[in-house]
């Protein structure tokens, strides 16, 4: 069974069209499926236990509870949560119960008829790869799984907060600041935190809503539109917009610009730099080249990794980093939590502001600029042999000044002017993604360009098309 039709963990999990492909059959699998995960790779004495979170989708619920009488039939205990949970307060829980893993349905940035499973070891390592699948053996009544449900964990979650503030020495503010937490559930510990905090909050997207009403909820840039609007209706001094799930943030500065998170996090590399330039900052090969510009100001040192969640943590536990971060909106700071979390970000970008006197517009604007274009075209991944094969000598024959070729996740190439360009297969999708960035908007678009030329020639060398 398990050969004839995987559970495959990409790097953010199972997706698919809720309840249709998100199934209870799925979930009645998923749950049997740790068990024999969890079994294999933690032998210890006495009950394993397996913490359980949900968003606000509408079968989200269905499909945890699903899972969780699975889990609980085969003799393993359960702690789930009764409510919807953001994804960083169920690795927290996770961690903080000394479980044997986690589970988390959320459909995360994707839109409302989207849902998935994300799996999280003891340490909050996320899981990648096969999850396999054996002979069910149901437990006799006597050794059933007990059901218990989160209940001190958010006074615990709250409190990491609290600490945090207190680490970064941010105090109560006369800040003017909009919310909007895409109808998801991270909403609470936003306001719950930054109530105290800033002098008023002016909210969008609020509506506990699984249609989505306002946004999808991706916190990309075409569809903050009209949280734009009121933000500068309202004439606050910094936006913040999350996903449904709460491990993304992208913030809105004072002029309006929504601020990529290539730039947020190179701020604050900046500030680690700062204090310690030997402190290790990871990020994936798709990051803006701003990151590389603030590394060799502060001379601190940055590492690359393979792109998605358990490729960043991983890495962070190879260098022993002190922060990692993504372009998507989503940062680690690794002394306080190994997980992305929207409010310790929120909490740490009000500090510096704080302390430095500056809005984000001003905070900013000591970075270069640099112009990205970021586009797909169809292809295969059953070709995936022929792209690592072929490409390498596409890449020489299309271009003269190469600084270097970085091949680890895709072919990311660096250019002697400081540009670069990745070229890389989804993990998910039958799509090849072409990423690029230039210091000149149009030599950015003629970059782009000749990464969809490659593909096309590589497309037509092998009678692809």
């Amino acid at each position: 069974m398990a050969e004839a039709n995987p559970l495959f963990f990409a790097t953010s999990g199972m997706r698919g069209k809720a309840n249709t492909e998100m199934s209870p059959d799925l979930a009645l699998r998923i749950g049997r499926a740790i068990v024999n995960w969890i079994k294999s790779n933690a032998p210890i004495k006495g009950k394993h236990r397996v913490c359980i979170g949900f968003d606000n989708r509408r079968n989200s619920k269905l499909l945890a509870y699903t899972a969780a009488t699975a889990i609980t039939s085969l003799g393993v205990n359960v702690i789930i949560a009764q409510n919807p949970i953001p994804t960083p307060f169920l690795i927290f829980s996770t961690m903080a119960n000394q479980t044997d893993a986690g589970l988390m349905i959320t459909g995360s940035h994707l839109p409302e008829t989207d849902n998935g499973f994300i799996l999280f070891d003891s340490l909050g390592n996320y899981h990648k790869g096969i999850l396999e699948e054996n002979e069910i053996e149901l437990v006799p009544w006597v050794d059933l799984g007990k059901l218990q449900y989160l209940k001190t964990e958010e006074i615990d979650y709250l409190s990491l907060f609290s600490r945090f503030i207190d680490q970064v020495k941010l105090t109560p503010s006369s800040l003017k600041i909009l919310i909007d937490p895409a109808h998801g559930v991270m909403k609470k510990y936003l306001y719950l935190v930054l109530e105290p905090i800033v002098s008023e909050i002016i909210k969008i997207n609020w509506e506990d809503d699984d249609t989505f009403p306002g946004r999808i909820s991706e916190p990309h840039p075409k569809n903050l539109t009209k949280t734009r609007n009121l933000f500068l209706e309202q004439r606050c001094d910094l936006g913040i917009a999350t996903d449904m799930d709460g491990d993304r943030v992208i913030f809105i500065s004072k002029s309006g610009k929504i601020i990529s998170g290539d730039y947020i996090g190179a701020l604050f590399a900046s500030y680690i730099w700062k204090n310690n330039p030997d402190d290790v900052v990871i990020v994936p090969i798709n990051t803006s080249a701003v990151i590389s510009h603030v590394s060799k100001i502060y001379g601190g040192r940055l590492e690359f990794c393979e792109v998605g969640p358990p490729s960043i943590i991983n890495a962070i536990r190879e260098y022993n980093a002190a922060f990692a971060f993504e372009e998507t909106g989503k940062y680690i700071f690794v002394k306080t939590a190994i997980w992305p979390d929207s409010v310790l970000t929120v909490i740490k970008l009000l500090s510096i502001m704080q302390n430095t006197g500056k809005d984000l517009d001003q905070l900013i604007a000591e970075f270069p600029i640099f112009y990205s274009s970021k586009t797909k075209l169809p292809f295969s991944r059953l070709n995936k042999k022929i792209f690592q094969r072929e490409m390498n000598e596409l890449i020489e024959l299309e271009f003269s000044e190469i600084k270097n070729i970085n091949d680890m996740d895709g072919f990311r190439i660096d250019f002697e002017d400081n540009s670069w360009m990745l070229i890389r297969l989804s993990g998910t999708e039958d799509y090849v993604r072409i990423f690029s960035e230039h210091t000149d908007q149009l030599k950015n678009e003629i970059l782009n360009k000749k990464g969809h030329k490659i593909i096309y020639q590589l497309s037509e060398n092998n009678n692809l098309l």
